[in-house]
């Protein structure tokens, strides 16, 4: 495959995938095209090798793929699709539009403003000091000549038909990522049971049970599912109920409070330190072998702590066996070096300890492991990374012992949670009106408008028009698109409509005067690339709150010192049903802060103690200069205290 504009699909590597996740190539947004992050030289998709400087030098070479022409007011389709934000930047010239960046005074159709220079303005070789100026009607008419030829040769090199707009991009084809096995915390939603209730293994009212549950038992609601049903956790016991089926909202709440005093009443009378209301409510009945229900992995979100601190261990064998199970007759799932590093997650009093080491998961003989004071210091000294870990043979997907414990050292990676909160966050304002030049999810907006305000929730600061946007992020085939992805539509090779991709080809969109903002279906007519521009390999493994992975050229502006304090997702440091984080996305330990958004607003990243966290939530006494920072079980939050600290923006 070239990489000069020429090709309509571009494969990309893992190798280049690779580059991309590690910063050392990126996509230049203005050309589409991967550059090396240093050398700025043109990196080959699928080799990942840089092209010659010399042909990287000649900037707006042939193939280069030009930005679509920008859409003015009025400028909309049939049936009232449009954008109609096409404005031209104050202080921008046309260089964005094909023609000279250095006319500032040249307007959009191509004439020039009264007093302006124009290209042809030139120094007289004869009279250095002097600016030739046209004088009389014979000048002008050939100043007026000379611009009329050059918009003609603009027009020319636009593309007219959809087919040349899209063969002018670069839409790299991104290959399947592997799915982590790790699960996540998620902050607690009570529900209780109305009556005696059984949880299903599938969506359906005669489906297999996998769990029973009896009045006022309680469960926590994990995601909302189509048709009415839940999908909830109750002790051991994972699956789906009818949302009909189970108490939620404020009556839920009423219930919790009961509960919450008498727990809090018999951890006085046992003279016992209250830890939550599950030590006088009933949860759920196991019915079905976690490893049998075929429910369980429905996501892998789970209110239970799920990284925990690491137990260093090192091997003291030329290769240790890893097992699906405690015995030597079990099968092996992986096999460890001499001197390889892996952390012991359960048992390790016992003869077989369950450790983890890179993604293999299993049992291991505790006689051929040292851990222990000595260890720690060697690895803390040397680093995790120089020691080798262990090698799979079998996948986690694979792996009887894989969830033989759902705790890991790091988080796991809920890419999926954040498309499917953004979609249902966009859908809330289906029926609002469509105004256009809007921006307002309640009072108004067109196409661009709508997307923008949107992915402004999450983060995200997309541009203004839906030529520009289409410019934004990684383009995709149309049918490559995840729900959260943005699917842009043109006409004539011009793009005029925006939509957000819901999944199963639904859109939500801000689709007409005559419409609103309705969910509508991929209109694949005139559907010509897709571009995503949510990073889910931002919430992948954020590792431990105290680990530096700020580096120096990531410092912003110094915001000042700030109190820290910390707290988790259970019912004593939240104790309503709030949803997962302020912002819709789940929290992760290493990751999520709670702030007062007018003083850091949501999706800011910040830089605390060299280490990189986003503000996603917020809470009723996180005022002014104070953060909370999420950790994953509530020892940890009490004893972490309350701290100072100064607080940086990353650049």
């Amino acid at each position: 495959m070239t990489i000069d504009g020429t090709e309509t699909m571009v494969d990309i590597s893992e190798e280049v995938l690779a580059m991309l996740e590690d910063g050392s190539v990126y996509l230049d947004e203005e050309t589409g095209y991967l550059l090396d992050k240093e050398t700025k030289i043109k990196v080959d998709p699928v080799t990942g090798e840089r092209e010659d400087e010399k042909e990287q030098g000649s900037t707006g070479s042939e193939g280069e793929p030009e930005k679509p022409e920008g859409s003015t007011p009025g400028d909309k389709d049939e049936g009232g699709k449009g954008d109609g934000s096409g404005s031209v930047e104050e202080g921008k010239g046309d260089g964005q539009n094909g023609s000279s960046s250095g006319d500032e005074n040249q307007n959009q159709d191509g004439s020039v403003n009264e007093g302006g220079s124009t290209p042809d303005d030139s120094i007289s070789p004869e009279d250095p000091a002097q600016s030739e100026k046209p004088s009389d009607a014979e000048g002008t008419e050939d100043k007026k000549e000379d611009d009329s030829k050059k918009q003609e040769a603009e027009d020319a090199n636009k593309p007219s038909t959809n087919a040349a707009l899209v063969a002018g991009q670069q839409i790299i084809r991104i290959p399947n990522v592997k799915k982590d096995f790790r699960f996540w915390t998620v902050a607690r939603r009570y529900a209780f049971a109305r009556t005696s209730v059984n949880v299903r293994e599938e969506m359906t009212a005669d489906a297999r049970a996998v769990g029973s549950l009896n009045k006022d038992g309680l469960l926590y609601v994990l995601q909302e599912e189509k048709g009415g049903w839940l999908y909830v956790e109750s002790g051991t016991v994972r699956g789906f109920v009818k949302a009909d089926e189970v108490l939620r909202g404020d009556d839920a709440q009423k219930l919790l409070k009961e509960f919450q005093n008498q727990a809090k009443e018999k951890a006085e009378k046992e003279k016992k330190e209250y830890t939550g209301i599950e030590t006088v409510v009933t949860l759920a009945k196991e019915l079905v072998p976690q490893g049998e229900n075929e429910a369980f992995l429905h996501t892998h979100a789970t209110v239970n702590r799920t990284v925990v601190d690491k137990k260093y261990a090192l091997t003291t064998i030329g290769l240790l066996n890893v097992r699906e199970g405690k015995g030597m007759n079990s099968r092996i799932v992986g096999t460890l070096k001499a001197d390889s590093l892996c952390y012991i997650l359960a048992d390790e009093n016992e003869e077989w300890v369950y450790v983890e080491s890179g993604d293999v998961r299993g049992f291991v003989n505790k006689r051929y492991l040292k851990t222990g004071k000595d260890v720690d210091r060697q690895i803390e000294k040397s680093g995790e990374d120089s020691f080798p870990t262990a090698s799979e043979i079998i996948e986690p997907e694979n792996n009887q012992a894989c969830y033989y414990t759902l705790t890991s050292v790091k988080s796991g990676v809920p890419g999926a949670e954040v498309r499917e909160s953004l979609v249902e966050y966009a859908s809330q304002f289906i029926g609002n009106p469509y105004i256009w030049g809007g921006t307002s999810l309640t009072e108004g907006a067109d196409c661009s408008g709508f997307v923008q305000s949107i992915y402004k929730q999450y983060g995200y600061d997309l541009p203004r028009v839906a030529e520009d946007q289409a410019q934004y992020g990684t383009k995709i085939p149309v049918g490559d698109a995840k729900p959260g992805d943005l699917i842009f539509y043109a006409k004539d090779g011009h793009i005029h409509h925006v939509v957000i991709y819901a999944g199963d080809s639904r859109t939500v969109e801000a689709m007409g005067t005559d419409y609103g903002i309705v969910q509508g279906s991929v209109d694949k007519n005139e559907a010509v690339w897709a571009t995503r521009v949510l990073d889910d390999s931002s919430y992948a493994y954020a590792g431990s709150i105290g680990e530096v992975n700020a580096t120096d050229d990531m410092y912003g502006e110094d915001l000042g010192d700030f109190e820290l304090t910390y707290y988790c997702s259970c019912e004593i440091c939240c104790d309503v049903e709030t949803g997962i984080t302020a912002t819709g996305t789940p929290v992760v330990e290493g990751r999520t802060i709670a702030v007062d958004p007018d003083v850091i607003p949501y999706g800011t990243k910040v830089i605390i103690g060299g280490h990189v966290f986003t503000a996603e939530d917020c809470g009723g006494a996180i005022k002014g200069k104070h953060i909370d920072i999420y950790v994953n079980d509530h020892e940890r939050a009490l004893s972490m205290g309350v701290n100072q600290a100064q607080v940086h923006l990353v650049k």
